[in-house]
């Protein structure tokens, strides 16, 4: 099969052609963003850009996606600029990339697979490596026809007598296999991940969503006093990390800095990250950031709580799941119209210059933060919003337990935050802190009546 390794570092220098489409609904502005965006991401994977083309159709080609008359002017244009890779914007077809790598005569690939490159050079945790690893397969399966030019091949032996297999049989079967191999080892690793969640005690978790290169690592560093990878490209990083934030007032809260997003983000990627991406549907309140010095951030807005729809409707497990424009998204549980709350953060303020196109952003959104985890503005509002969201998902109530009942006060100790205890009248009482969320699971698992010290 066509091996998705990393090209070793002396492989020759990619020259690239970007090529785009826009059809009647797609606005050429928006196609022109498209390609500025996958401009960066090729430059990313280490590749110079000879120069792009916008394709205008009111259909796409099913042979060539193009257009024989375009492909005829690309090859003319590989020639005289010495290209020797070609990236669409969009998917291809299997068919649609063999017909068009004939008549070319260079590399042909698409922006899922652009994607996929970028994400196997930043995998650095065996966890993000082997989801990488399931993405590809997944993309390659039903490309592997166009990957051998030698169907014709048999393999036999004992067994199996007759026609036997051809090659792209057997690929196809070790395929399965291999992303059914790294399917089990990517739960055994989520059930550690699952484990040391539930040794963080209970604590409110705020994390940080956003479209990549939104500064969502530095607004980690900048409210953690952490330092995490910060960089300009885009996908720096792969794994969500997160750290424990001191507040300012009440006990503290962890802060969990997840993947970004992007136009176009590939499904079956999505789906192979679903283990990183359950921070997101665990999530006790959503800080959304989004770059509002780009002239698209709405649009990017947008994306994100489109791909937010996509995660949470697969690990929350209804319809119901799900984010509004520029809205909330649902919290996983049995209610699907309990939410999360979500505080939209637009982020990189120092580098919007105009006064009056801040005030124009800040009356647009009346409810969200303006910030610069650059500069530190907008910090102490931010992490105000997050302890108020932290002290409404709490409430405190007392739990008698019998002492001889081991099973009853360890799910207390490890559903709820002990406050204090003693006893009274023989038993054993917790005056405990507890999620909203979480009362209905600890009364039924130890067997128990919460009784509220305050209103709920």
């Amino acid at each position: 099969m066509r091996s998705h390794r990393v090209p070793p570092s002396k492989a020759p220098v990619e020259r690239a052609f970007l090529v785009g489409v826009t059809l009647p609904t797609v606005r050429r502005e928006a196609e022109m963003e498209n390609l500025r965006e996958l401009e960066a991401l090729a430059r990313g994977a280490g590749a110079v850009i000879a120069g792009s083309t916008i394709q205008n159709r009111t259909r796409i080609d099913g042979s060539t996606f193009i257009g024989s008359g375009k492909l005829d002017e690309l090859a003319g244009i590989i020639h005289d600029r010495d290209v020797n890779l070609v990236i669409f914007d969009d998917d291809l077809s299997p068919a649609q990339a063999r017909n068009v790598e004939k008549r070319l005569g260079v590399n042909v690939i698409d922006r899922t697979e652009l994607i996929l490159d970028i994400f196997a050079r930043r995998a650095r945790t065996k966890q993000a490596k082997i989801q990488v690893e399931i993405a590809q397969l997944r993309y390659t399966l039903p490309r592997l026809r166009r990957l051998w030019e030698h169907l014709e091949r048999q393999e036999g032996g004992i067994g199996t007598r007759g026609p036997g297999e051809t090659q792209i049989e057997v690929d196809r079967r070790r395929a399965y296999d291999r992303m059914a191999s790294l399917a089990r080892e990517l739960e055994r690793i989520h059930r550690g991940v699952e484990e040391r969640r539930k040794r963080r005690g209970g604590l409110f978790n705020a994390t940080i969503v956003g479209y990549t290169n939104a500064g969502k690592s530095t607004l980690l560093n900048r409210m953690a006093g952490s330092a995490v990878l910060e960089s300009s490209r885009l996908f720096s990083t792969l794994d969500s990390t997160t750290r424990r934030v001191r507040a300012r007032s009440g006990e503290p809260f962890l802060l969990t800095d997840t993947i970004g997003f992007i136009r176009k983000l590939p499904a079956h990627l999505v789906a192979s990250f679903r283990a990183t991406l359950l921070d997101v549907s665990e999530a006790d309140l959503l800080l959304h950031v989004a770059d509002a010095a780009s002239p698209y951030y709405e649009d990017h807005v947008d994306v994100v709580n489109g791909v937010l729809e996509s995660v949470l409707s697969k690990t929350v497990g209804g319809a119901a799941a799900g984010v509004g424009r520029r809205g909330r998204a649902a919290l996983p549980g049995d209610d699907p119209h309990v939410r999360i709350p979500t505080v939209l953060v637009l982020n990189k303020t120092d580098l919007v210059e105009d006064p009056g196109k801040r005030a124009a952003i800040a009356a647009r959104h009346p409810g969200a933060v303006l910030a610069s985890a650059a500069t530190g503005e907008g910090m102490d509002r931010l992490l105000g919003l997050v302890e108020e969201h932290r002290d409404k998902d709490f409430v405190e109530a007392d739990v008698t337990v019998a002492p001889e009942d081991g099973r009853a006060i360890a799910a207390v100790e490890r559903m709820a935050r002990v406050v204090s205890r003693g006893m009274v009248d023989g038993a054993l009482v917790f005056r405990v802190r507890v999620r909203r969320r979480d009362v209905p699971a600890l009364e039924r698992d130890a067997a128990v009546r919460l009784r509220f010290s305050r209103p709920r």
